[in-house]
C-alpha cells in the first residue's frame, strides 16, 4: 500500500457608542496583521526536544515557525506594557488577513490560537538520551497581561491553556491506476480475446486484490491499452485530542493590577504529572474567548480582547517555587534619542540640531535568573552608509533578580544602564537629504557559563516625514458626529514644501469604515488649528498588504509652509474613521478634535498615526520598528530573495518554510536565494547569525 503525506473597542467616555449622533471623540481596536494561515494536520510540523523556550525577542509579526503551528497571533511591543523581555505574543479578534473575525459575535467565541510544535515529551536527549516520566518534574511557566495598550476582555472572555495528544490514522484518499497495454494483459491472462463483463486483475507490482470490469469485446487485433487500477493512496491524518488545563477571565489592567501588587505580567506554573502526556507528539495551545462589541456603531467594531503572552518555556527538573531562567533581558520599547518626535526630516534636523535630541532615555532591564549579577551595558551609534559612529560604556551594577524587584532601578544622580545619557548630537551633513543611524544596546554577564547576554537594535530615520508614533498602533480613533474633524500639531524649524501626508487606518468588521473624509492642513491661531491652508476632498481608507502599512496620500500641489501648522481630518459622514492610534507614546498635548464648532485637546494619552511629508523626495516603507535591523527583497519575489542589513559572512545559517512548518531550504553564508524550485505561495525564512540572533520574517513567492 501506497502511502502519501501532507506533511477597543475601548470607550475611554462613558456610554459606549449608545447614541450615535453624540458629539464626542472615540478609541477602537486597530488592526495588526496580514495575511497568514492556521495549520491544522499537525502530524509533520517541526519537532521540538526540551527545553522549550520562546521569550519572542527573535521574531516580529509573526511567531517563530520552527516552534509555533500557527501564525496568527501578533508578537509585538506596542500591546504589551512593561512585559519581562522585549516583545510579547497577543491574541485578538482579528482573523488571518487582519479583518475582524466574519463569525465574530457579541457573546464569546474562540478567536485565535497560538499552538506549540510537535514536542517529544517522552525523552530527555542531554546529557544522555533517556525517557522522560512525572517524576522528572516538568513544568510549563509562562508570564500573561490582560489588555496592555489595548482592549480589555471583559469578565465574560477568558484566556485558555490546552495540552493536546495525537493519535496517527490512515485515511483514503483515491486509487491510482496506471494504463497497461492490451496485448500485455493477453499475454499475462493467456487469452486472446476479453468479452463486456470479463474481470481483469491487477498485476505487474501493483495491487493483485484489485480488479477492472471489460466493458468491450477485445481481440488479439485491437489496438491501444486500458486504465488499470494499481493501489490504493491514504494520508496520515493527525486527529489532536485537547485537554483544558488552565484559564483565567477577562479583566482590566487596572484591575489586573489591583489583584497582582501592580505587577504588569503574572506568571503561571503549570505542572505535567499526568502519565499520558509523557509522548512523543505532545503538543499546548493557548486561546482566547472573545466577544465583539455590541455597538450602535458598526465602524467602532475593530481589535478587542487583547490578551499578552511572554516568556513561554517548558523543561525538566523545575519546581512549584523557582520559574526563574538563567537570562539577561531588555523589556518594552526601544527608547528613542530624539525629544519631542520618533522621526523628523533630515532638513529639518539640520535647522534645528541639538535641541531636538534627548539628554537621557530610560532603559527597562530585567534579570530573570533567581541569583543577582553582574550587569555590563553599553550602546553603540552608527551612521548608515555615512561616517559617524560611537560606543558608550556604562559601569558594571549589580542587578537583582526580576521576581524580587522587578527591572533594574536607576538611584542617586548621574548615569546609569536603567538611564543613559546620549553621547553625541546626530551629525549634520548638509549635503544629505536623508539618513538613518542604527543603534544597538547590550547587556551581559561573562562569568556565567554559558555568558547571558541580550541585544535590541534600532533605526532612527531622519527620511522627509514627521512622526510622533512608533509604527506599531494599539487602537483606532476617530469623532463623532458628521463633519467631526481632528488634527495633529507640527512645528518646521525652516521654511518646507508639504507634499502629502501618510496615514495608517484600521480594518474593522466589515470594513465599516470605509468612509469619505478630507484631508486638511490649518494654520496656527491661539495655539489650536486656524484658517485651511489646504484641502484635499473625498479621500478613502487604503489598506496595505503588510502589517504597519501607511497609505501615502498625495497633495494635488505643494502647499508652502513654515513655523507652526495642523493636519487632520475632517470626516464626512458618521461613523469613527479608526486612523491608527499609537497608544505607547503620549503627544495627547500635540493632538485636537472639533465635534462643537470649537477645538479641544484630545483627552486619549497616545499619538495619532498621522505623518505629514515634506520636501522633494518620498521614503516609503522604512521600517525604524524592525528591532533586527535585517531585511529581505523584493516581497513578493518570483525568481530570486536578497537578504540586506547584514554580511552574508555573518550569517550562519538560512532556512525556508511552508506555511506548514516544513523545511524546504538551508544555506548558508549567502545573501541571495534562488526560488527557481518553488511555488507560488505564503513562505517564512529564518535567518541565524554567528551570534546565535534569530531573524524570521514571512514572504510571498509570486511567479
Amino acid at each position: 500500500m501506497k502511502t502519501s503525506f501532507k506533511i477597543a473597542a475601548l470607550a475611554l467616555i462613558a456610554g459606549l457608542f449608545t447614541h450615535q449622533a453624540k458629539a464626542q471623540e472615540f478609541l477602537t481596536g486597530f488592526q495588526s496583521k496580514a495575511v497568514s494561515t492556521t495549520n491544522t494536520k499537525s502530524a509533520k510540523n517541526p519537532v521540538v526536544t526540551l527545553p522549550f523556550y520562546d521569550d519572542f525577542s527573535q521574531s516580529r509579526v509573526y511567531p517563530d515557525a520552527t516552534k509555533w503551528t500557527d501564525n496568527n497571533a501578533l508578537v509585538n511591543d506596542g500591546f504589551p506594557i512593561l512585559p519581562p523581555t522585549r516583545n510579547a505574543v497577543t491574541l485578538d479578534v482579528l482573523d488571518a488577513n487582519g479583518k475582524v473575525y466574519d463569525y465574530a459575535i457579541s457573546n464569546p467565541f474562540v478567536a485565535e490560537y497560538l499552538t506549540s510544535a510537535r514536542i517529544r515529551l517522552d525523552s530527555i536527549f542531554e546529557p544522555t538520551p533517556r525517557a522522560l516520566t512525572p517524576a522528572d518534574s516538568v513544568y510549563l511557566s509562562f508570564y500573561y497581561q490582560p489588555q496592555g495598550n489595548g482592549n480589555a476582555p471583559e469578565a465574560q472572555d477568558s484566556l485558555v491553556l490546552q495540552f493536546g495528544t495525537t493519535t496517527e490514522r490512515q485515511e483514503f484518499q483515491y486509487i491510482e491506476y496506471q494504463q497497461v497495454d492490451i496485448q500485455d494483459i493477453f499475454n499475462v491472462m493467456q487469452v486472446d480475446t476479453l468479452f463486456p463483463g470479463d474481470t481483469v486483475w491487477s498485476f505487474g507490482g501493483c495491487n493483485p486484490n484489485l480488479f477492472s470490469i471489460i466493458t468491450d469485446t477485445l481481440t488479439h487485433l485491437t489496438q491501444g491499452s486500458i486504465a488499470l487500477p494499481c493501489d490504493s493512496v491514504f494520508e496520515t491524518v493527525a486527529d489532536t485530542t485537547w485537554s483544558h488545563i488552565w484559564s483565567v477571565p477577562g479583566q482590566t489592567l487596572q484591575q489586573f493590577l489591583a489583584e497582582n501588587d501592580s505587577v504588569f505580567f503574572k506568571q503561571v506554573m503549570i505542572p505535567i504529572t499526568d502519565p499520558r502526556f509523557f509522548r512523543s507528539d505532545f503538543y499546548f495551545r493557548f486561546y482566547n474567548y472573545a466577544s465583539i462589541v455590541n455597538s450602535a456603531q458598526p465602524s467602532g467594531r475593530g481589535n478587542e480582547d487583547n490578551w499578552n503572552i511572554d516568556l513561554v518555556y517548558l523543561n525538566a527538573n523545575r519546581t512549584i517555587t523557582d520559574g526563574s531562567i538563567p537570562r539577561l533581558a531588555f523589556s518594552g520599547e526601544i527608547p528613542s534619542f530624539l525629544k519631542r518626535y520618533r522621526s523628523i526630516p533630515y532638513t529639518q534636523y539640520r535647522a534645528v540640531g541639538t535641541a531636538a535630541i534627548n539628554e537621557n532615555f530610560e532603559m527597562k532591564i530585567a534579570n530573570l535568573d533567581n541569583t543577582s549579577h553582574t550587569l555590563n551595558y553599553y550602546y553603540t551609534v552608527e551612521q548608515v552608509n555615512g561616517s559617524q559612529s560611537y560606543k558608550r560604556e556604562l559601569n558594571p551594577v549589580s542587578i537583582a533578580p526580576y521576581e524580587q524587584s522587578g527591572f533594574l532601578k536607576h538611584t542617586g544622580t548621574g548615569e546609569s544602564p536603567a538611564y543613559p545619557f546620549v553621547g553625541q548630537a546626530f551629525n549634520i551633513d548638509p549635503l544629505r537629504d536623508s539618513t538613518s543611524y542604527l543603534i544597538r544596546h547590550y547587556v551581559y554577564d561573562s562569568t556565567c557559563t554559558p555568558p547571558l547576554v541580550d541585544s535590541m537594535v534600532y533605526r532612527q530615520g531622519f527620511y522627509n516625514y514627521y512622526a510622533y508614533d512608533d509604527g506599531t498602533p494599539e487602537l483606532g480613533y476617530g469623532v463623532e458626529p458628521i463633519n467631526g474633524c481632528f488634527a495633529v500639531k507640527y512645528e518646521l524649524a525652516t521654511f518646507d514644501q508639504l507634499r502629502g501626508v501618510q496615514l495608517m487606518f484600521n480594518r474593522t468588521l466589515n470594513d465599516a469604515n470605509d468612509k469619505y473624509f478630507d484631508i486638511v492642513v490649518w494654520k496656527e491661531q491661539n495655539g489650536h488649528p486656524g484658517a485651511e491652508l489646504y484641502r484635499q476632498p473625498n479621500q478613502r481608507p487604503t489598506w496595505g498588504e503588510q502589517p504597519y502599512q501607511f497609505a501615502y496620500y498625495k497633495f494635488s500641489q505643494p502647499v508652502p509652509i513654515s513655523g507652526i501648522f495642523y493636519i487632520g481630518i475632517v470626516q464626512q459622514s458618521s461613523g469613527v474613521i479608526n486612523i491608527g492610534f499609537d497608544a505607547s507614546n503620549d503627544n495627547s498635548q500635540y493632538t485636537f478634535y472639533n465635534v462643537t464648532g470649537s477645538w479641544a485637546n484630545s483627552q486619549f494619552p497616545g499619538s495619532l498615526m498621522i505623518r505629514p511629508v515634506v520636501g522633494d523626495s518620498y521614503y516609503i516603507n522604512v521600517d525604524e520598528n524592525n528591532n533586527d535591523c535585517i531585511g529581505i527583497y523584493p516581497n513578493p519575489a518570483s525568481s530570486v530573495l536578497n537578504i540586506n542589513g547584514i554580511e552574508a559572512s555573518e550569517i550562519s545559517s538560512i532556512s525556508l518554510y511552508d506555511m506548514t512548518g516544513r523545511k524546504l531550504h538551508e544555506s548558508a553564508r549567502t545573501s541571495q536565494i534562488a526560488l527557481g524550485d518553488f511555488n507560488d505561495g505564503l513562505y517564512f525564512i529564518q535567518i541565524t547569525t554567528l551570534d546565535g540572533q534569530n531573524f524570521t520574517q514571512k514572504f510571498i513567492i509570486r511567479k
